[in-house]
Order: C-alpha cells, then structure tokens, then sequence
C-alpha cells in the first residue's frame, strides 16, 4: 500500500527525530513522522521516578542485550532503548547535561566544520526554556524544558559535603562556565513531570504538517539511481511504502540508524553478503566507532531512611509520598533518584573531568528493583573511554536484533580510570557528613582493596550507561558515515542525525547533546533546502 509522498520522511520519533520532524513541520514542510513504538501513554512515563519501572518493560523499551563482552568475564549488558513515541528520552533517567566545551571543539578539530563549541551552543540554548532563565549559556523558550530538581535531599548534601571536604568546589551548574565540581543535577523536566521532546516538538502548528505513524517498523530505506526515494515499513494494518520529495532522515538512534542503513544495503560489503542483502553502497564505517560510558558502583546501608528504598519496602510511606507528588508534584516522586555529581580527574595526567561520580538514592538489583534495606550507591562513570565496539545485524529482517559489542575495557587506560573513580567513590563514602550516613559498605566490600581486586571487581559488576554513540560517525575520512551536515557519504538524500554521528562520546550524559544534534541537523536541513530553491 502506498501512503503517498512527503517532502521529507524521518524515521525514529525519538529526542533528535522530534526534535527533527517538529523544526521542519514548523517551516511548512509536509513531513512524515516514523515511530516503531506506540503512544506514550504508560502513567510512569510521566512520573519522573517512574522511569525504574519503564527499565525492562517491552512494552515500550526495545530490551536489547550486548553480545558477551570478551573483557567484563563474557557478561551481556542489558540494554534498555525507547520503544514508544519520544524514544529513549521518554523512558531515561532525564538528566540534561550538555559535555565540555572541549568535546565539540574536539569534533571540529576531527574536520567536523561548524561543530565546535560556538557553533553548537546556539542550538542548545535554541531549543531550551530553562527554569533559571536565560544567561550566556541558557536560553528560555525553547521546547526542551529544563528544570532544577524540586527538593533537595540530606543524603545529596552529605555527599556535596563529603566532595568538598575532599578538594572539590562547589558546582551548582554542570552545563555553565565549567564542569568540574559536586552539586545536583537538572532533569528534562516541567513542573514535576518529564518533558520528552515529543511534548515539546509534536504540538501547536507544526504537527498539521506531521503525520505520525506509529508501531510503524521500518524495514529498509528505498534506493533509486544512488538517492533515497522512500521508505517501506509495516504496521499493524499491513506492509506500505512511502516517497520523499527531498529527503529521508535518520533517526533511529545508535543501535538502530545503523542497522537500518545495513538492512538498506549501505555499509560494509562482506557484513551485507554474508546476510544475503545487496550492497547499494558500500560504507565500512556504518556500524562501527560504537562508544559507551562505563559505570561501577560501591553501594552501601544507609543509616539516613530517605532513600528510594524506604518508599518501595515502606507502603505506607510510599503511599504518603506518592500522594504529595500527585497533589503538589513535589517529593521523591517529582525526582529521578539520582540527585548529585562530582566531576573529577582521573589521573594527575588528565587536563579537564573525565571521571563523573554520582550519588544514587537508591540500592538494587540490575533490573532496578531495590534491596529490601535502606540503601544508596555511589557509581563512578568513565566520561571519556578510549575502548571501541559495533553494532552489526545478525539477520535480513528488521525484527532481529542487532549485534551490539561494546568491547569495555580493551584499553588498559579505561581500567585505571575506572579503578580511580570507585576509589574516590569510597573516598566520599568514608569522608563526613557522608561517613555518619554509612551502616556498612555492601560492594565490593571492605576487604577488596588492591588495584588487581578491584579490577576484578569491575570486571564481575560494571555496566553500560546506557549513553552509546558514534556508530554513524560524523567526519571527513575513509571510516567516517555522515558528512559535518550529516548527509550520507555516497548516498543523495539521506541523512543520519541522532547520538550515532557523534566522532567522540561527549563528558556527560548523551540526551542533551543527542537534542541538540537534532534541532541543528533540522535547520542546516532547513538552510539546505533554501540553497536548493
């Protein structure tokens, strides 16, 4: 069946392809807006600590694995993704934070043109509407609403204490002036709820030239005399197909983006014999570049009864909580539980942050469900790792899962950041006020001390942060997928812009930037098409 023609087809209605889709519907543009997952109804999307519960949920999260990771003892690392309008940015843990300066000049410096820090901090500040308003660095306004947490929590102070007491200044905003330091965090956040981007992209004039098909699974990006011409996909009511008078955009994200791209025929040519698919255009970089922070948390009883774990062991406790958020949207439930960072260095040899160190309120399982005790986690994450993986299909149909590979800790340089980073954890976990809030250490316990133990240790209990990137790397050389505006190398009409295109994995948290990505993809889309005219 075919659905007819748009002037543009973005697929993948997640934090960059709203933030995409909305821009160009905005301008005028008659768009077609593709989403593999549903309506984002589920009640604890828009709760902010809901989110715990969205965690292994496939009805709105994809529930990939990675393959067994060679260097982590052969573990699979669960990975959660957006299977639902908004994308992973409907069911993440909403902190917004931008990276350093440095990451976006470091891109340009890679032949990114047009991406370093001055040409990427007007996109951040276009598409924000800060709480605090507008300075230097913060814009109000935009769709992406950014808020500051709505209660501090005595745990959190005790760990700004704890940081300070050790050397670190107090920071009360990571996406300012400078990124080192310990303070809260903001969250994609407003007036208690989360604000996806599908909440502030798809609304008001630009969706009467959107038309949002959703459950709607892309199965390959049409081809034509070396040009994208359209998309076919199949939702519940059957197989469709659709044409693009200037350009199909992809938005997947960087598991997906890349496997579509294979499953079109674009990317490397023995990956695509091997699984029967004709190679349209030979791109060896589609897939590859993939990066990922590492986390490894201590986690400890808490003698403080304030934790997420009180709410979920206590009913009535957290009844009373829930109440108030429903009420008055304040309270734990108007949080995400995870309240504070502490940027540091790694090693005397390192110039800027490349360790972020966060306190948790909370104490669980893998699957996120808490211990039946008052618990938290301090969780050191490696910003910056020199560790590569891939991300390859595993079959000719787009319902098969992709190979995900991180190859964590390949480098020996990630292992002793890692090792750095659980130390000073302990560090702030021994240092008072925080100390006065520790019945005991529960990992790794306090009988593992030495380097090679705690190696060991992050071998057996390290994770994903679930912040991949890079698998559509932006540049100009032979590895490279996009151009610095994102086109294709080698394909007319085509676009990649989500966390995929970024060279290098930025000193944060990835929404932010996957954001960003997105509202300066739609308007060099948009002055493009003006040149064209």
């Amino acid at each position: 069946m075919t659905a007819g023609d748009y002037d543009y087809i973005v697929i993948g209605a997640g934090s960059a392809g709203c933030a995409v889709a909305g821009r160009l519907g905005e301008a005028g543009h008659k768009v077609l807006l593709l989403e593999a997952g549903g309506k984002d109804r589920n009640p604890f999307i828009h709760i902010p600590l809901g989110y715990s519960l969205l965690y292994a949920n496939p009805q709105v999260n994809w529930c990939y694995e990675s393959e067994p990771e060679p260097h982590l003892n052969g573990r699979r690392l669960f990975q959660p993704r957006g299977k639902v309008l908004g994308g992973t940015g409907a069911i993440n843990g909403m902190i917004y934070m931008r990276g350093q300066p440095e990451d976006f000049d470091g891109w340009e410096a890679q032949g990114c043109t047009g991406w370093g820090w001055d040409g990427v901090l007007p996109y951040f500040k276009s598409c924000q509407d800060q709480e605090r308003g507008a300075d230097d660095f913060h814009g109000t306004g935009g769709p992406v609403a950014v808020s500051d947490l709505r209660t501090e929590h005595a745990l959190g102070e005790a760990f700004h204490a704890a940081s300070e007491s050790l050397g670190v200044p107090r920071n009360d905003d990571f996406n300012g002036a400078r990124q080192e330091g310990t303070g809260y965090v903001q969250t994609t956040t407003k007036n208690g709820r989360r604000w996806s981007t599908a909440a502030g992209y798809l609304r008001g004039p630009a969706m009467q030239n959107i038309d949002l098909k959703l459950h709607a699974m892309v199965e390959r990006i049409e081809i034509a005399e070396g040009r994208a011409s359209g998309v076919a996909w199949t939702d519940r009511s059957g197989r469709h197909t659709a044409g693009a008078r200037a350009e199909v955009i992809l938005c997947g994200g960087t598991f997906n983006s890349p496997q579509l791209l294979q499953l079109s025929g674009i990317g490397p040519g023995a990956l695509l014999q091997a699984h029967g698919i004709e190679t349209r255009h030979a791109l060896p970089g589609v897939g590859e570049n993939l990066q990922d922070h590492f986390g490894i948390g201590a986690e400890y009883r808490s003698t403080v009864k304030t934790t997420v774990n009180d709410l979920y062991n206590n009913k009535l406790k957290g009844g009373l909580q829930l109440l108030r958020y429903l009420l008055f949207r304040t309270g734990p439930f108007a949080d995400n539980g995870n309240y504070s960072n502490t940027f540091i260095r790694s090693g005397p040899g390192i110039d800027r942050p490349d360790m972020m160190v966060t306190f948790m309120a909370w104490c669980t399982n893998e699957q996120l469900k808490p211990h039946p005790f008052s618990g938290f986690t301090i969780l050191a994450e490696h910003m910056r790792p020199t560790s590569r993986g891939h991300v390859r299909i595993k079959g000719p149909g787009a319902d098969t899962p992709p190979a995900i590979q991180f190859n964590f800790f390949a480098e020996e340089a990630d292992q002793r950041a890692a090792i750095a980073g659980l130390k000073f954890g302990r560090k702030i976990a021994a240092t008072d006020p925080m100390a006065r809030c520790v019945e005991r250490e529960l990992t790794p316990g306090r009988d593992v001390r030495d380097d090679a133990a705690l190696l060991d240790y992050c071998r057996a209990n390290g994770l994903s942060l679930l912040h991949p990137v890079g698998t559509c790397k932006m540049g100009t050389g032979p590895d490279a997928v996009v151009d610095p505006r994102l086109r294709v190398h080698g394909v007319r009409g085509l676009r990649v812009v989500d966390a995929s295109i970024m060279p290098r994995i930025v000193t944060g948290n990835t929404n932010a930037a996957s954001i960003m990505i997105g509202e300066k993809g739609a308007a060099m889309i948009l002055e493009d098409a003006k040149g064209a005219a």
